[in-house]
């Protein structure tokens, strides 16, 4: 991984992106806890202050939930709700049907609430233009049950085309059917430095979700990295968040 992106062409703007969490942040089962650590914090603003760099945070948190996690300045990428909304510099871009989505949901979020009744571990998250059906607090044995019943209390909002299911690491979120996913958002900000620039981009986007396998199958130069060992689009591995740290202290060495 380090001899590609040493050996990057000479004329290419180096754009980092991650993932939040399980990349940037450990899991907790309380999805609400998690927090960007001072020494990442560190790492990351030294690594975006590099000539030629630049730096995006990728999640599937609402905007203003990310932004207060990872207290990175404005000149970071954040893209949120899986790409749905991205800011930089102050500058806000969002989907164009993202106004509706909270009509699309409407209930929902009361409707799968109705699962912490049978299975109390699960954690329902109201992102008011989507909502998570959390299970890391369930045993893995049971997840594919929370899930199948919390598909049977959304039927109403899938049958209708209101939403549509994305399934990641031990989460099952009901996103607005309007369209986006990690994959634009990384082709948008791609677009974005390019035009900024007038350079060509060349990408290494680290991530550890099954949502993250549509922004790998989206570099058309540069590299993807799985934080995992499952099955991936991703060009390269990384065994945890160990080995993220390691990654981060070596860009930011290249200052």
């Amino acid at each position: 991984m380090q001899s590609e992106v040493a050996n990057r062409p000479a004329d290419s703007a180096f754009i980092l992106l991650l993932d939040f969490d399980g990349t940037l942040a450990e899991f907790n089962p309380d999805p609400a806890a998690p927090q960007l650590t001072p020494e990442r914090w560190d790492l990351i603003q030294r690594i975006g202050r590099q000539p030629d760099m630049a730096v995006g945070i990728v999640s599937g948190r609402r905007l203003d939930d990310l932004r207060r996690r990872t207290r990175l300045p404005d000149r970071v990428y954040h893209a949120g709700l899986h790409g749905l909304e991205i800011e930089v510099d102050g500058r806000r871009t969002d989907h164009p049907d993202l106004p509706s989505a909270q009509e699309r949901v409407d209930g929902l979020a009361e409707s799968l609430a109705r699962l912490t009744r049978d299975f109390p571990g699960a954690v329902i998250e109201d992102k008011r233009a989507s909502v998570a059906v959390h299970a890391r607090r369930i045993a893995p044995g049971q997840r594919e049950a929370v899930f199948a019943r919390a598909d049977v209390l959304a039927v109403p909002w899938i049958a209708e085309g209101r939403v549509r299911r994305l399934e990641g690491d031990a989460v099952v979120e009901y996103l607005p059917n309007i369209g986006g996913h990690k994959g634009d958002a990384t082709r948008w900000i791609v677009a974005d430095i390019e035009a900024r620039t007038a350079r060509p981009a060349w990408v290494a986007y680290v991530g550890d979700d099954i949502t993250d396998e549509d922004a790998f199958r989206a570099i058309r130069s540069g590299i993807g990295v799985l934080v995992g060992l499952r099955p991936t689009a991703a060009t390269h591995k990384l065994n945890g968040i160990a080995d993220v740290d390691l990654l981060l202290r070596w860009l930011a060495a290249r200052e």
